[in-house]
């Protein structure tokens, strides 16, 4: 494993120091700023220093005979190593395959649109009632009735002229 995926990690032991309720006291009364000397001198020795290594472990604490100091810097450490990863594309107006925010800028919907005919319509011989077209659509905006309309306005669907159904628009090769 190289150091950058073992940053990337270093908020496991974190985490696993706050699954152990000892181990939180001592923590939640460092980050408030209170004296955890007497808690831990309340604790039979092996409890105690299980709780300080799993503190200076995960690098939270700074260990000064059985007085811990809070590394408050840590928390920064670990936010600077965790990796962002910011959806690109069209996948940015989508959260758990819903259309959060409907795109400004023309190229950006017009391929949202395209997807959402895609995953709304992939037979592109299928045909369908206004009924289950609004259906799928609500599986993916919360306003199926606009999006049916935008689809229709930029040419992705045809719909019948007395509106009992709807297609795929015909695609020209270009």
């Amino acid at each position: 494993m190289t150091r950058g995926a073992a940053d990337e990690n270093a908020w496991r032991g974190v985490i696993a120091a706050l699954a152990n309720p000892d181990t939180r006291r001592v923590l939640g009364l460092l980050l408030a700023e209170q004296d955890a000397s007497e808690h831990l001198a309340s604790l039979p020795q092996n409890r105690r220093d299980r709780i300080l290594r799993t503190l200076a472990d995960a690098r939270v604490i700074e260990r000064n005979a059985d007085e811990p100091r809070l590394r408050v810097e840590r928390f920064a450490e670990l936010l600077a190593a965790a990796p962002v990863e910011r959806p690109t594309g069209i996948d940015r107006f989508f959260v758990d395959g819903r259309l959060e925010h409907y795109p400004a800028r023309s190229d950006d919907r017009d391929a949202v649109l395209l997807s959402v005919a895609d995953r709304t319509m992939p037979d592109p011989d299928e045909r369908i009632d206004e009924r289950t077209l609004t259906e799928r659509l609500a599986t993916l905006t919360d306003d199926p009735v606009s999006m049916r309309r935008y689809l229709v306005d930029a040419g992705l669907l045809d719909r019948e002229p007395d509106g009992s159904a709807y297609r795929r628009a015909a695609r020209s090769a270009s």
